[in-house]
């Protein structure tokens, strides 16, 4: 027989200094004290006559108040606890917080946050009509020094029996907390906004909740992406540009004690004591799994800044996470990207989301979900579909289903950044500025209007041929030459007969127009959102630009026509240029930089001591400002890359019907057979197939190298050009009467569209040592057939 006997376990008081070592940033240990405030808020209506504010307030010391005297505090009017309620607040481990409907357990993260943040903690709390604050203070020293978790309580005195609501004082601040808290205010500002985006946002009568943080209040951001009504087209379909959420995908039994979903054998063993008449336990509830939220488009596209925010109970547990973008493919045991797969270094993504997923479990730190639950693959079912994302890969991998989930549909039909609204994109120069005004809480900037139409502007320029200026002067004359030209002494001498033919044509004579003023010439021009906003320097207030574009006439100063117009009363500025002039028509000159080029004056004028040099002002100008215009080595590669991406994309599914003879022409050059079987690499069954020339074989087309794609288009031009992949003339080239001058006409135009792709393979493979002149061509290439490439 066992013989039993017990040992007591009680932990060292030790424990709760190691629980500080346990990596919380100091934005997430505040998030943990907030969270119980927010708790406390909605745990209940406070009764009786009480303040309608939910205000919480955190604050900490000034760097001008000695290191040992600084504290951190958080601070809320809450309905406040009783000394029991308190007591169990701060002992480690326990909470009598519902797991389904709370932020915080007020248990062990209240330890973690308070042993993180500082050695001392005092925790006073009182409710409406009480005479004092009664408060627990927890020294880690004096613990230890004891031996036990005895911790001493205390009393304040109320100015006011009707206040209410609990305050958290830490004292002893660790070192390195001090200096975060000194040096990293505006990011814990930054952070904690985000996190509690959801719940700042909701401002109604039952969530009226403000954070205050060292003074400042806490200003949701929401996300900045088009509208609801903004779509494209793809695949003949509109695809808008939010999708909305809102899925219920089950229920479960949940263990409110363990805090986790029951697992199969569990839920039968429940369901046959059910049988039996037996009752379930009151802490196994039954529990919906619902997502709610909206996917969208981000108007702008940024390397790092997109993903999904995932939401529990009003908090995000999870902010712009990518785990979404992968695609763990089964057979392989391999994570693939999706997205993006283009441009992702140097353009980004766009695609962001908020989901409300209350079902999900957190972990302890309140930073991701556990993945391992079942609910987290019903969540990927859900939002992310079966199987990969783009076509190819799902073509390769045999699968056959439409695709419907809000993911994938989004990233097969916003992968693409050209400019324009066919894309739903706007230059990233601009989109930076526009974000900029955004943030700052510009009204004209918050709706997406002056955003699309920047987005027509890029629509404009591609009908002009690519130009930035207008070429077509309309139907008729817009002006006479001589109104422009001043009257010379034989012109004011001319005989009567000629007065009396002016005369007669006109029913006044017309006075020489010397200078066109800025009110005439705002009446006959246009504004270009593109051009127009701020323009900063230094530490200089920022030029406030208004820009136009002259749409008849022409800008005459001093008797000769100009390019542009410039004026400017302090830092509001307008500019207006005419298109049509030779400047823009006949030379490479673009109205941005002779933007810049009158800035630059202005600035030098303003401040004498930004630069010795006005070339040097101008050139840090165009540095901020036209980004776009600079010719960069890796930006034209990844261009490229993209290109040849979606040209073998397209060319899959245009020559899926000449298998044998694709792979018959890929099988001419042994070199690329080598490299396409290093590119399979390990998959020995698809590497087989296509050295048998199997049809399986034919879905090699995206690991072919990027000169296979170029021999491909050039093999099967009657299958590619004419909009079948890319928008060249080929067949609709037809001369009447005479094939043999067809021939040579469509060979001519082939030859041309394969000039480009050339260039773009020597894109891919460019060196250090290219010069500028040869990488403005390939540039002009690369642009052609992305252009050129149907979407």
């Amino acid at each position: 027989m066992v013989k039993i006997q017990s040992v007591d376990i009680t932990p060292s008081p030790k424990i709760l200094r190691v629980l500080g070592d346990i990596p919380f940033e100091p934005w997430q240990c505040i998030a943990e004290l907030v969270d119980n405030s927010i708790d406390a808020y909605l745990s209940g209506d406070l009764k009786g006559n009480v303040s309608e504010d939910r205000n919480i307030t955190v604050s900490w010391s000034k760097d001008n108040v000695a290191s040992h005297d600084r504290t951190l505090e958080v601070r809320d009017s809450a309905k406040g606890m009783t000394l029991d309620q308190l007591r169990n607040a701060v002992r480690a481990g326990y909470s009598s917080n519902n797991p389904v409907s709370n932020l915080g357990l007020f248990g062990m993260g209240f330890n973690i946050a308070t042993a993180r943040l500082g050695d001392t903690t005092e925790v006073f709390s009182s409710r409406q009509g009480d005479n004092d604050w009664v408060g627990i203070r927890i020294d880690f020293d004096e613990l230890n020094k004891t031996e036990g978790f005895k911790a001493p309580v205390r009393y304040l005195p109320k100015d006011d029996k009707n206040e209410h609501g609990t305050f958290i004082v830490i004292s002893n601040l660790k070192s390195g907390i001090q200096e975060k808290l000194s040096k990293q205010g505006s990011e814990i500002r930054r952070m904690l906004q985000k996190v509690y985006a959801p719940l700042l946002r909701n401002n109604n009568i039952n969530n009226n909740i403000t954070i205050i943080v060292n003074g400042k209040k806490l200003i949701p951001q929401d996300h900045c992406v088009w509208a609801q009504s903004r779509y494209v087209i793809h695949n003949n379909e509109p695809v808008p540009a939010v999708i909305k959420i809102d899925e219920v995908i089950g229920t479960s039994f949940f263990n409110l004690e363990k805090n986790r979903y029951l697992t199969e054998e569990e839920v039968d063993n429940i369901n046959s004591k059910r049988q039996k008449g037996e009752s379930t336990p009151s802490y196994i509830i039954p529990r919906e799994k619902r997502i709610t939220g909206w996917i969208g488009i981000q108007r702008y596209a940024d390397p790092d800044d997109f993903g999904l925010d995932l939401i529990r109970n009003g908090r995000k547990i999870l902010m712009s996470d990518k785990t979404f973008f992968f695609y763990n493919n089964p057979q392989t045991n391999t994570r693939l990207l999706q997205y993006p797969v283009e441009l992702g270094s140097t353009v980004g993504g766009r695609i962001v989301g908020e989901l409300n997923v209350d079902f999900l479990i957190p972990t302890y730190q309140k930073n991701d979900f556990d993945r391992t639950d079942l609910s987290w693959g019903q969540l990927l079912d859900v939002i992310c579909g079966n199987g990969p994302y783009l076509p190819k890969t799902r073509k390769a991998l045999g699968i056959t289903d439409p695709i419907e989930a809000p993911i994938p549909k989004l990233v097969n039909a916003y992968r693409r950044v050209d400019p324009g609204t066919r894309c739903l994109y706007i230059p990233s120069d601009i989109s930076k500025q526009f974000l900029k005004e955004f943030c700052n809480g510009n009204s004209k900037y918050q709706t997406d209007e002056l955003w699309y139409k920047v987005a027509q502007e890029e629509d404009q320029k591609r009908k002009n041929g690519g130009n930035t200026t207008d070429v077509n002067a309309g139907s008729e004359v817009l002006d006479e030459i001589e109104d422009y030209l001043p009257i010379t002494d034989n012109e004011k001498n001319s005989d009567s007969k000629k007065s009396s033919k002016l005369s007669k044509n006109h029913s006044t004579v017309k006075k020489p127009i010397i200078n066109t003023t800025k009110e005439e010439l705002l009446e006959r021009s246009e504004m270009i959102i593109s051009l127009s906003g701020q323009y900063s320097f230094g530490k200089l207030s920022p030029f406030s630009v208004q820009s136009y574009k002259l749409s008849s006439g022409m800008i005459n100063i001093e008797g000769e026509s100009c390019p542009c117009f410039f004026d400017n009363e302090g830092v509001e500025c307008i500019f207006i240029y005419n298109p049509r002039h030779d400047a823009f028509t006949q030379y490479p000159l673009t109205p941005k930089g002779l933007l810049l080029q009158y800035l630059a004056e202005r600035i030098k004028v303003r401040d004498p001591m930004s630069s010795p040099d006005i070339v040097n002002i101008y050139f840090k100008l165009a540095v901020e400002m036209m980004s776009e215009s600079k010719i960069d080595k890796i930006s034209l590669q990844e261009k490229a890359d993209q290109f040849f991406k979606l040209l073998a994309e397209k060319l899959s599914d245009a020559l899926n019907e000449k298998k044998t003879e694709v792979l018959d022409c890929i099988h001419e050059a042994s070199g690329e057979v080598e490299d396409t079987i290093r590119a399979l690499y390990p998959n020995s069954k698809l590497i087989k197939a296509f050295q048998n020339k199997n049809d399986e074989g034919y879905f090699v087309l995206d690991k072919v190298p990027c000169r296979t794609l170029v021999r491909l288009v050039e093999r099967f031009p009657e299958m590619i050009f004419d909009n079948k992949v890319l928008n060249f003339p080929f067949e609709s080239i037809l001369i009447k009467g005479d094939e043999k001058a067809t021939a040579r006409t469509r060979n001519e135009a082939k030859d041309r569209a394969l000039s480009y792709m050339k260039d773009a393979l020597r894109i891919v493979s460019v060196n250090n040592n290219t010069s500028k002149a040869e990488l403005s061509r390939l540039s002009i290439s690369i642009d052609f057939l992305m252009e050129a490439l149907e979407k």
